[in-house]
C-alpha cells in the first residue's frame, strides 16, 4: 500500500528539515563529512573491503532520508572496485529503511548541494521509486551496487528480512532522527532485529551516544565503544556484534520449512544449468551471470522463446486488487522492478516495445465499480494506476471510447521473443553464458552434483545446480510429481492494422481480452483460455471466440465492427498454479521425505518443524499470463537465494511464491502431497 511522503522544509543553509520530527536530515556543517566520519570511518570502510573474501558486502541502514549515506558508500565502493579489479569482493548491497520517503523533487533539491556525489545521485534519481510499502530493489550497476529501499515502519520491515543462520549484514549505519525526536524507532525491538541479522563481528556506527541506545545495543549482544563525534557532537557510538549465532538460531525462531538458504552459496567456480529458453529461463540466466556465475542454458527447441514467450506482443501492467493482498503486492513490486530492468536493458540492447500505457476499461457496470473501489481505497500510488473518464481515455487511446477505466501510464507492450533475445545477448556478453538449443533433457539425477541426461548426447552433462524454468514442459517433468501444475492454452490473433479505427490505437486496451497498438502492420488481439489443453494448433473457432469477446466487451464503441482478422494467429500453453502465484525456489520436499511436518495438522508451529534439506534442483515456473511482469524480479529472488545475497521480498511474500507452500498447506490440512 502507499506510504506517506515526508513533509520537509529547507533551512537557511539549504539543509532539509523534517517537519514532523523537527530535525535535520544531515549536518548543517557538511553532510558528506558527517557520513565519512560517523558511518564510513567508524565501520572501518573502505579498509575492511580489502580484507573481505566474499563476493558481496552488505550495509544495512536504519533511515534512508536523502540517501546521502548510500551515495557516499556506493561511490567509495566504485572507487574500491576500480582500484582492485581482481578482488573477490564484486558487489555492494545496501539495505535501507524509510517510513516517510521524500518526494523526488525534495530529494533532488536536497542532493543538488553535494556536487561530490553528483554521479551516484543522478543514478539514484533515475530509478527513485514511488511511495509504495515494501522493498524496492535498484540495480545501480555503474557503481557495482544493489540498493534495496524498504518503505514502511522499520519494526515491520526488519522482521521480514530473510537471513542465513550466520547472519546477513556486515555493517550497520544506525541512522534516523535523534532518539529524543524519534523515540519510536530506537527500541529494544530494533536492537534485537539487528542482532538477528548481524554476523559474528558485524560492525555498527551511529551519530548518537544516548543512553537508551547504548543500553539497548549492549543488551542485544553488541560491544560498545564511545568515540569522538562529528562536528559539535562530543561523542558517538560504534562497536560490533559479539553475540553467539548458534544461540541466535533459537532466540529468533523462523518458519523453518520455508527456509531459503539451506544449500551452500554459489561461487564464481560454480556452474549452473538453466533448463528452458523462455522468459523465465532468460531472466534466470541473466540474474546469475550478473553475479559472476557461469551458466549453460538448455532448451529442447531449436529456437529461444518457442513457447508462451513467443507471442509477438504482450501487454505489460500489474494486476492489482482493491486490498493489498500478497498477490497484489507481488504484482506491484514485480511490475516496478521489471519496468526499471526493461528500461536499463533497452538502453543497450534494442528490442521492440512501447511505453504507451495500459487502459483497463470500465466495460461493464460491475467492472467499473471494481475499478472505482480500487482507486477509492487509495492503496496504490498513481505510478501504478489512475482513474480516468471517457474523455481522458479517448485522448490516451487516440480513438473514440465511451467509457473510462484505470490507466497504468508506466505500462505498455513488449515483444517477448525479442526481449528474450536481448536478455540472452546481454548475458552472453558477460562471457559466462553458453546456450544449447535442440537439447531435450530426458532425466535429472541429483547427488553431489546434478547430472542431466540429454537426448542424442552419449555422455550426460554435470552441473553444480540446475534451475528448471520449463514453462508448460514442466507438466511432463519431475515437477508434476511435487507441484499441482495447471496448463492453459491461449490463442492470440495477429490482426492486420489496415487503416481502420482500431489500427490507430495508441495504448493497450484491456477488458475480457486485450488489443495492442500496431507494430509491423499487426495488432495482438487476445486471448482464449482453455484449461488443460496442450494442443498448440491454431483453431478457427478460437479466432471467432476472440473476435466475439472483443465485440461483446466493446459493443458501445462505434468502431467495434472494424475488428477483423485474416487467420494469422498463434497458440501457446501458459502454466499456472491453483493460487495463481509463481513457484520460485528449491525443489520442494515431500511429506514422505519430511514426515515430521505432518505434526502441523495437530497445531504445531512452523518454527518447531525441521528445516528442508539442501537441494541442488530449483524451479522458476508457473508465471501464467503475467510473465512479463513477474519474471525479472522472481529470477532475481532465485539468484539471490542461490548466492546467499539479500532477498528483495519480505518473508510473507517469499512464502507466497515458495514451491514448498503446497506441501505445507496439505500438511496443515492433513492431506496428501498433491
Amino acid at each position: 500500500m502507499k506510504t506517506d511522503h515526508a513533509k520537509v522544509h529547507f533551512n537557511e543553509q539549504g539543509t532539509p528539515v523534517a517537519d514532523d520530527f523537527d530535525d535535520v536530515y544531515f549536518s548543517n556543517d557538511s553532510g558528506i563529512d558527517e557520513t565519512m566520519h560517523v558511518f564510513m570511518a567508524a565501520n572501518r570502510l573502505p579498509a575492511r573491503w580489502l580484507t573481505h573474501q566474499h563476493s558481496h558486502f552488505v550495509i544495512a541502514e536504519t533511515g534512508f532520508g536523502t540517501g546521502l549515506n548510500c551515495l557516499v558508500a556506493m561511490q567509495a565502493f566504485a572507487e574500491f572496485r576500480k582500484n582492485n579489479p581482481n578482488h573477490p569482493l564484486k558487489r555492494l548491497y545496501i539495505i535501507s529503511t524509510e517510513k516517510f520517503p521524500l518526494q523526488k523533487e525534495d530529494l533532488q533539491a536536497a542532493l543538488a548541494h553535494f556536487k561530490a556525489v553528483a554521479k551516484p545521485a543522478d543514478a539514484l534519481l533515475a530509478q527513485y521509486p514511488c511511495a509504495l510499502s515494501g522493498c524496492h530493489r535498484l540495480q545501480l550497476n555503474s557503481f557495482d551496487t544493489t540498493l534495496d529501499i524498504w518503505m514502511g515502519d522499520i519494526h515491520a520491515s526488519l522482521p521480514q528480512w530473510h537471513a542465513p543462520l550466520h547472519g546477513l549484514v556486515d555493517a550497520w549505519f544506525l541512522d534516523g532522527f535523534a532518539p529524543s525526536k524519534n523515540p519510536d524507532m530506537w527500541t529494544d525491538a530494533l536492537f534485537e532485529q539487528m542482532a538477528r541479522l548481524s554476523k559474528k563481528e558485524t560492525t555498527f556506527a551511529t551519530f548518537t551516544a544516548a543512553g537508551i541506545v547504548k543500553r539497548g545495543l549492549q543488551d542485544a549482544g553488541f560491544d560498545i565503544q564511545k568515540v569522538k563525534g562529528f562536528g559539535r557532537k562530543r561523542e558517538m557510538l560504534a562497536g560490533h556484534y559479539a553475540g553467539c549465532k548458534q544461540q541466535d538460531a533459537s532466540r529468533f525462531p523462523r518458519d523453518w520449512p520455508y527456509a531459503r538458504f539451506e544449500a551452500a552459496p554459489l561461487t564464481t567456480d560454480s556452474h549452473v544449468a538453466v533448463v528452458g529458453g523462455g522468459l523465465a529461463g532468460a531472466a534466470s540466466a541473466l540474474a546469475l551471470v550478473s553475479r559472476g556465475i557461469r551458466v549453460t542454458l538448455i532448451t529442447r527447441a531449436g529456437i529461444l522463446a518457442d513457447g508462451a514467450s513467443g507471442n509477438p506482443q504482450g501487454g505489460f501492467y500489474p494486476q492489482l486488487h482493491a486490498t493489498p493482498s500478497p498477490a497484489s503486492q507481488i504484482q506491484a513490486h514485480s511490475f516496478l522492478y521489471a519496468r526499471r530492468a526493461y528500461q536499463q536493458l533497452a538502453a543497450h540492447y534494442a528490442y521492440p516495445h512501447q511505453w504507451c500505457g495500459v487502459l483497463q476499461m470500465d466495460f461493464t457496470d460491475e467492472v467499473a465499480a471494481r475499478h472505482q473501489k480500487l482507486t477509492d481505497n487509495q492503496y496504490w500510488p498513481a505510478a501504478l494506476i489512475q482513474k480516468i473518464d471517457a474523455r481522458q481515455a479517448s485522448e490516451i487511446a487516440g480513438i473514440p471510447l465511451t467509457c473510462g477505466g484505470i490507466f497504468t501510464a508506466e505500462g505498455g507492450w513488449l515483444s517477448p521473443p525479442d526481449l528474450v533475445e536481448a536478455m540472452i545477448k546481454q548475458a552472453k556478453d558477460s562471457t559466462l553464458l553458453t546456450v544449447l538449443t535442440d537439447h531435450a533433457v530426458s532425466q535429472i539425477e541429483s547427488a553431489d552434483a546434478v547430472t542431466l541426461h540429454i537426448e542424442h548426447l552419449e555422455a550426460p552433462l554435470s552441473f553444480d545446480h540446475v534451475v528448471l524454468a520449463t514453462g508448460a514442459d514442466s507438466v511432463s517433468s519431475l515437477l508434476s510429481d511435487v507441484l499441482p501444475l495447471r496448463p492453459v492454452r491461449g490463442q492470440v490473433e495477429a490482426m492486420p492494422a489496415d487503416g481502420t479505427t482500431p489500427g490507430k490505437l495508441q495504448t493497450v486496451l484491456c477488458h475480457k481480452g486485450y488489443l495492442t497498438p500496431q507494430t509491423d502492420g499487426r495488432q495482438a488481439l487476445g486471448s482464449t483460455y482453455v484449461k488443460g489443453d496442450m494442443n498448440t494448433e491454431v483453431r478457427a473457432n478460437e479466432t471467432q471466440q476472440n473476435i466475439e469477446t472483443h465485440k461483446k466487451a466493446l459493443n458501445s464503441q462505434s468502431w467495434v465492427e472494424d475488428i477483423q482478422t485474416d487467420g494469422v494467429a498463434r497458440a501457446a500453453i501458459r502454466l499456472g498454479l491453483p493460487d495463481h502465484q509463481v513457484v520460485c525456489g528449491s525443489l520442494p520436499a515431500t511429506l514422505e521425505q519430511q514426515p515430521a511436518w505432518r505434526e502441523l495438522a495437530k497445531g504445531k508451529r512452523l518454527s518447531t518443524m525441521p528445516r528442508p534439506p539442501a537441494h541442488r534442483i530449483h524451479v522458476l515456473t508457473g508465471l501464467g499470463s503475467r510473465g512479463l511482469t513477474t519474471a525479472p524480479l522472481m529470477a532475481d529472488v532465485l539468484a539471490s537465494q542461490l548466492c546467499h545475497h539479500p532477498l528483495p521480498l519480505p518473508e510473507a511474500l517469499l512464502q507466497a511464491i515458495s514451491p514448498q507452500r503446497f506441501i505445507i498447506r496439505n500438511a496443515i490440512r492433513n492431506q496428501n502431497d498433491n
